[in-house]
Formats: structure tokens, C-alpha cells, sequence
């Protein structure tokens, strides 16, 4: 009887989180697919669907889903190389966690998901989920600084006449997340004690409590980073992520000229990505609806007359598509895994028990 009038409040409480969540993400979501709308008007969408060869789109959507197949597949597959010296894992282990959690990201809002692919993994075997959860926190930062990195790059080799203003704005919000964040991760890897007064100096003058807590979130986290840093791993792990970002890039850059026939070159393609990836690290809706198209128009704006209607409509059902088909790449694996395995499934208590990933007790 007590059992169960504890769990009730637990259950509540998951619901009213994720609701919250919902409504903030829906509002995010619509705010940047009215800036979209803005940008690439829904009526230019229509005037290119009435004339669009579908032959053509349909023959690039297949050679898309082949390319971006390989590029999801070394996405889940280069998580293991950061988690195998954490302990004794089945490389099929990781695989199927990082399968869900992928799926987790795409159908939750404000990016909930991404606590679940460690939470899973951890709950599933013996290794440390303080670790794990660094092995995450390490891959986003690498992901977030090579793409930052790129985006600049693009951006110093660009020679159109579009405004960068954008993209040089949201690039340099990604780098002082970024950069900060490598930092503070080497430093507590180096010496814990300069990391807690660095925080404490800057986070704690704000919340104490706030402070606290992500003094010793670094304090775990080293842990994780000294058994990365003890291997080999990174070797693989970079060189399966060279392939990802490749395989990225050419999967949209093959549906754009195959299907649609615009004439973006391939390193443009790369610039493109670098906006758009930065873009959707915005916590917004499920699936990033909104702030997908937004940034991949803008990205796109710099290199094509959006303006014009024919192109925009173009570039309009471009971008949905390559949303659309992103999602069943992603999703579907997820599914089907989660139909396989009850442990892996996502529930309100699976979403209850990730979010505690990040406290500290």
C-alpha cells in the first residue's frame, strides 16, 4: 500500500516534467518554423510540389538513405570505442543502448534524450554510470568542436555575397560553450581540486548549489576521461568519426544534386551541414521540428537565391525531406531494437530513472 502511494508522486511528476517540456518545446519549435516560413514562404513549397519530378527525387532519396545509412551506422558504432575501456562490454551492447538513445533524442522534446543512451547502457551492465555519462559529455564536445571548427572554416573560404552575420553569430555561441567546456574537462582530468575552485569561482558566485553540483559532476567525469585517456581508443574513435561527418555531408550534398539538381558544390554542402548541425543543438521540439528547416535554409541562404521563388521552393522541400528521411533512418533501427529487448524500451520510469544520470548523490 505505502509502495504504492510512493510511486504514484514519482509517476505524476514524470508526467507534469515532460509536459512542461512539451509545451516549451512546442513553442520553440513554432518560433523558428515562422522565422522558415519567413525565409522560404509555404506557398513557393507548393508551386515546386506541382511541378516536382518525383522519378528524380525518388531516385535521390534512395541514394540518400544508402549514404546516410553508413553515416548513422558510424555514429552508433564509434560510441563503443570510448566506452570499452571503462570495462568488460560486448560491443553489441553498446551498439543497441546507442541505438535507443538516438531514437530517444529524435522523439523527445528540448533534447531530453540524451541522458537516456547512458542510462541504459548503464543499466544494462556493469560499468560505472558516471563514466559513461563522460564518455557522452566528451563525444559531444569533440562532435561540437569539430563542427564549430568547420563552420568557421567554411565561413573564411566563403566568396558569395550573402550575409554570414547568422551563422558567424551561432558559430561563436557554439564556441564559447565548447571551448570552456574542454577546458574545464582537462582541467579536472588533470587536477580536481583547480577544477572545484574554477567552478566554484564562477558557477558558485551565482548558485552555490548550482556549483556544487557541477564540481563534482567533474569530479565523476575524470574518472571517465582517465580511462579514455589511458588507451588507444581515440584513434578509432576519430577516424570512424571522420567517416560520419563525411558520410553526413555527401548524403545531403547526393540527394541535392541527384534529386533536385541545384549546383552546390560539395565543400559548400560541408558549410551547410556545420549551420545546420549548430542550429539544432538548440533544444527545441521533438525531432528538432522548426529549427531544422530554419537553419538548413539558412545555410543554404548562402549559397542559393532563396529569395527567388523557384529555388526557394526547391531549398523548402529539400530541407523537409532531408528531415524526414534523417528520422527514418534514425528511428527505425530504435524501434525495432526496443521491440527486441524490454530492457531498452522507453517508459515514463526509463525517462524518470536518466534524468537522475546527472545528480549527484
Amino acid at each position: 500500500m505505502n509502495g504504492s502511494d510512493e510511486k504514484r508522486p514519482g509517476r505524476g511528476e514524470t508526467k507534469l516534467h515532460l509536459g512542461l517540456s512539451m509545451l516549451l518545446a512546442v513553442v520553440i519549435g513554432v518560433f523558428f518554423f515562422l522565422l522558415a516560413i519567413r525565409s522560404i514562404p509555404i506557398e513557393t513549397v507548393r508551386e515546386y510540389l506541382a511541378v516536382a519530378d518525383w522519378k528524380r527525387l525518388g531516385i535521390g532519396s534512395g541514394v540518400f538513405l544508402a549514404i546516410y545509412a553508413v553515416c548513422h551506422i558510424a555514429r552508433v558504432t564509434r560510441w563503443y570505442f570510448l566506452v570499452r575501456p571503462l570495462g568488460e562490454i560486448k560491443a553489441s551492447q553498446v551498439h543497441r543502448a546507442c541505438t535507443v538513445g538516438f531514437t530517444a533524442i529524435i522523439l523527445l522534446p528540448l533534447r531530453l534524450g540524451e541522458l537516456v543512451r547512458p542510462f541504459l547502457l548503464a543499466r544494462t551492465s556493469k560499468l560505472s554510470g558516471a563514466g559513461v555519462l563522460a564518455t557522452v559529455v566528451v563525444e559531444r564536445i569533440i562532435d561540437g568542436l569539430i563542427i564549430t571548427g568547420v563552420l568557421f572554416l567554411g565561413l573564411w573560404t566563403y566568396e558569395g555575397e550573402a550575409s554570414t552575420e547568422l551563422a558567424r553569430a551561432v558559430g561563436t555561441i557554439a564556441a564559447a560553450i565548447f571551448v570552456p567546456a574542454l577546458v574545464m574537462c582537462f582541467v579536472a582530468y588533470r587536477n580536481r581540486s583547480l577544477a572545484r575552485r574554477m567552478v566554484m569561482g564562477t558557477l558558485g558566485r551565482v548558485s552555490q548549489t548550482l556549483g556544487e553540483r557541477v564540481a563534482r559532476l567533474l569530479e565523476q567525469f575524470a574518472a571517465g576521461f582517465g580511462a579514455i585517456s589511458r588507451t588507444g581508443e581515440m584513434i578509432p574513435f576519430v577516424s570512424i568519426t571522420a567517416l560520419y561527418w563525411t558520410a553526413n555531408a555527401v548524403s545531403m550534398w547526393a540527394l541535392l544534386r541527384i534529386g533536385f539538381g541545384l549546383d552546390i558544390g560539395l565543400w559548400e554542402m560541408v558549410t551547410v551541414m556545420a549551420v545546420l548541425v549548430v542550429g539544432i543543438m538548440i533544444p527545441a521540439g521533438p525531432a528538432m521540428a522548426g529549427n531544422f528547416e530554419y537553419f538548413m535554409a539558412q545555410g543554404m541562404g548562402l549559397f542559393v537565391p532563396i529569395d527567388v521563388s523557384s529555388i526557394g521552393g526547391q531549398v523548402g522541400v529539400f530541407a523537409a525531406l532531408v528531415h524526414v528521411l534523417q528520422i527514418a533512418v534514425i528511428v527505425a533501427p530504435g524501434v525495432w531494437v526496443m521491440i527486441q529487448y524490454r530492457k531498452l524500451r522507453l517508459n515514463r520510469q526509463t525517462l524518470k530513472e536518466s534524468r537522475k544520470m546527472s545528480d549527484v548523490d
